[in-house]
């Protein structure tokens, strides 16, 4: 079978679409489950950041302010 190129470079068009559409679109598939941040006036933090090191956070409010914990808890 002999491909023509109007049908191959229909194909490849399709993949570039594909692949620029995942790329744009990912935090919309793939959403980060946040959190209010504890101590931080409502602000969100990342969950998953979070329960890795709840240690962390709590001393970055103690030590460096709500901004800063916000900052490196961020999604």
């Amino acid at each position: 079978m002999v491909l023509t190129t109007g049908v191959v470079l229909r194909a490849a068009a399709g993949v570039a679409v594909s692949a620029a559409c995942a790329y744009l679109f990912w935090p919309v598939a793939a959403p980060v489950a946040m959190m209010k941040a504890p101590g931080a006036a409502g602000l969100h933090i990342s969950r998953a950041a979070f329960l890795a090191n709840p240690q962390l956070c709590f001393e970055l409010l103690r030590n460096a302010g709500v901004q800063a914990a916000v900052a490196a808890f961020a999604a």
